[in-house]
Order: structure tokens, then sequence, then C-alpha cells
């Protein structure tokens, strides 16, 4: 064989073996992007692996191995990764996204604020306007955080967290009324976040059969994790489902994210009470109303317990507020009612008739047609009349 010849053959033979690893390269990335639409990033994160040993220049399997990392919370490696992305240029807006939601978790609020506010905000390309609105909120900047989270309401309408947390905003800002209307409409819209969620959605599958068991295995492995909008969503699941225990267990791990949202403390308060765990239920529930005194369903639970332990003024207090809140709710108003009615007839027996007439009454007026109410307030004036005659002289 000729020198000539040789050199053809050996560029041939390379350019053959390249070609190979090229397509072996692109066949991992299409695996890797099927198991990242099951979320299965594990499992994605070693095919976009083998995809760059086949292919070191292949710059998506480079993207997505960084996306996948930071998903199984290896912050390191991810943040490795996308750095070299900004300094390749490869997909720069991606990488100071996700960037500065690591500067978040690490709770550099300064850092992740300036990453987010370098994107184009004008066309937003993911939800950075939301991060960029929890980082004011994590600073205590909440006019720029309601401002911010506006502009993402605007930009994205349907995604609830923005929702919530401008209403925990407007609470820290003192604008109640504001608030409340964005609880609402967080509540209004949480199920499109489960619609949106592969993974949540199966273990949903799952418990919808009846399949507990199974649902707790399936959604297990989506509890390590620093999203806290994923475990209130969880946690929402098995509550709906009635599976109290592993509920609790979403309940503490969203607590321990996100101590001071009334909706995790207030969740955590309700399973806890399902649970008959009484010191817990009350502990929590008063902490909810504390941290957001018109939270409708956390003054009737607060309520409740009270009622249950006996403690009739604080009871009558907190459910005379929950009434003040939907005055229409039937079921607030025939506990309330219930609750002055015993409060007046232990007032009767101390004597304090006066007292006892004034919470019969507002009893009445919750439920002017309960007979055994009516029959008390009339044994009440009788008894008053009486006390009032004067004593004859012998």
């Amino acid at each position: 064989m000729t020198k000539g010849l040789f050199l053809l053959t050996l560029l041939l033979a390379t350019d053959a073996v390249g070609n190979d690893s090229s397509i072996s390269a692109r066949a991992h990335l299409g695996s890797g992007y099927k198991w990242m639409q099951m979320e299965r990033y594990k499992e994605a994160s070693q095919e976009f692996e083998q995809a760059l040993h086949d292919d070191p220049a292949l710059s998506q399997a480079r993207q997505e191995l960084a996306i996948c990392q930071f998903e199984l919370r290896n912050y390191e490696t991810a943040r490795q990764l996308f750095g070299e992305m900004l300094t390749a240029r490869e997909n720069s807006e991606l990488a100071s996204y996700y960037l500065g939601r690591l500067d978040l978790v690490e709770q550099d609020f300064d850092s992740a604020i300036r990453r987010f506010q370098a994107l184009d905000l004008t066309e937003p390309f993911r939800d950075e306007l939301y991060y960029l609105g929890l980082a004011y909120f994590k600073q205590q900047k909440l006019p720029q955080a309601a401002e911010t989270l506006k502009k993402s309401i605007t930009s994205n309408p349907r995604d609830y967290r923005n929702h919530q947390l401008l209403a925990r905003t407007y609470q820290k800002l003192g604008q109640t009324r504001q608030a409340e209307k964005e609880f609402a409409e967080t509540q209004r819209l949480h199920d499109y976040y489960l619609q949106g969620t592969v993974s949540i959605a199966g273990c949903r599958s799952f418990l919808l059969d009846g399949q507990r068991d199974k649902a707790w295995e399936t959604c297990f492995p989506l509890l390590e994790t620093d999203d806290v909008d994923k475990l209130v969503s969880i946690g929402m699941l098995f509550s709906k489902a009635e599976d109290y225990p592993h509920a609790l267990l979403v309940w503490d791990k969203a607590l321990a994210l996100d101590p001071d949202s009334p909706e995790v403390i207030y969740n955590l308060a309700l399973t806890s009470f399902h649970l008959k765990d009484m010191p817990r239920a009350r502990k929590h529930s008063a902490s909810a109303v504390e941290l957001r005194p018109d939270f409708f369903e956390a003054n009737v639970l607060y309520g409740t317990i009270l009622y249950m332990s006996a403690e009739d003024e604080a009871a009558i207090q907190v459910l005379t507020h929950a009434h003040e809140l939907r005055p229409e709710d039937g079921e607030v108003r025939r506990l309330l009612a219930h609750e002055l009615s015993l409060y007046a007839e232990a007032q009767m027996q101390k004597n304090e008739l006066q007292r006892a007439t004034v919470l019969l009454q507002q009893a009445s007026a919750l439920r002017p047609d309960s007979e055994e109410i009516k029959s008390k307030l009339a044994k009440l004036r009788a008894r008053t009349s009486q006390s009032q005659q004067p004593s004859v002289i012998k």
C-alpha cells in the first residue's frame, strides 16, 4: 500500500468513527429528552452524560444535563455546568435563569435579583418574574415584590404561585382585602399546576383508583426537593384522598421550607386535627390565624378546636370573626349559635342572667328557627323577671 493510499484509508476510518459517535450521541440525546418529559431526571441525566461522552461538542446535551442536575439537587454540579454555558455563550439566557434560581436556594438574594434583572423581562421566556418577585419578598422589599408579581400575572395569569405570593405580599403590606382576593384566585387556579406536572399527575391517578401505597411509592422520590410549591401540591393530593399519615409527612417537609406560610401551617393543622393530634392542631391553627387574621378556614378550624376544648370565650371570639368573614356560611352559624347557647348556660349557673340573656339573643339571631334556643331564652326571661320582683315584707 502506498503512503498516500494509507493516509486516505486512515482518514476515511476516522471519519466513520466520528460519524458513529455523533449518531450514538444523538440517540442518547433523544432518549434523554424522553426521560425528561416523564420527569425522570436521574435516567435522563445518564443519557445526556453518555451523549456528551460520545460528542463533547453537543451543547444541547450539556444544557439538559445541567437542568437535570438542578432538579436532582446536585447544585454544585449544576452551577458548574451552567457556568460553563455562560463562558461558552451557550444559551446564556437559560444559564442565567438557573443560576438565579441557584442563588435563591443558597439565599444569595442580591445575586439572584441581579441575574433575573439582566434578563429581558419585557418578554419572559420562563417564570423568571415570579422568582424575581420571590427574591424581593425574601428581602422584605414588598412594594417591588408586588409590582413584579403583578407583571408576572400579566405574563402568565394561570400560574397560581404568582397569586399566592402576591397575596402574602399584600398581607404584609396590610392590604387585607387585596390579599384575600388573591388567596381566592390561588385556590381556583391550583388544579392547573397539578394537571401540568407529569409525575404528580401519575400520583393523583393512583389515589383516584384507591391505590394509596402505590401513590406514595410514586410520590415519595418527589419529596426530595426545594420547591415548596411541588410539596404543597403533593400534600393537597394526599389530604383530599384522606390519606392523612402520608399527607402529614409532606406538610412537615413543606413547613421546613416555608415556615411563614399560613396555607402550609393551616394544612398541617387540619391534617393533625384529622389524626386527632389536638395539641399540634391547636398550635398550628392558632399560628395560621395569627399570620393571616382573615383566613376563613383557619378561623373555623381554630374556633372548632377551642370549642372542643371548652374554651368558650375564646371560641366565641374566633367563630364570631369567621361568621363576619362569611355570614352566609350555615355551618359556622350553627356552630357559633350552639357555642353561644352553651356559654349562656354556664353564665346562668353563675347567676349572670344579664350576660346569659345577651348570649342567647345573639344565638337566636343566628338561628331564629331553633326551638331549643327559643325555649332557653323564654325560661331565662321568666327567671330574670322573678328575680326582679320585690320581696314580700312579712
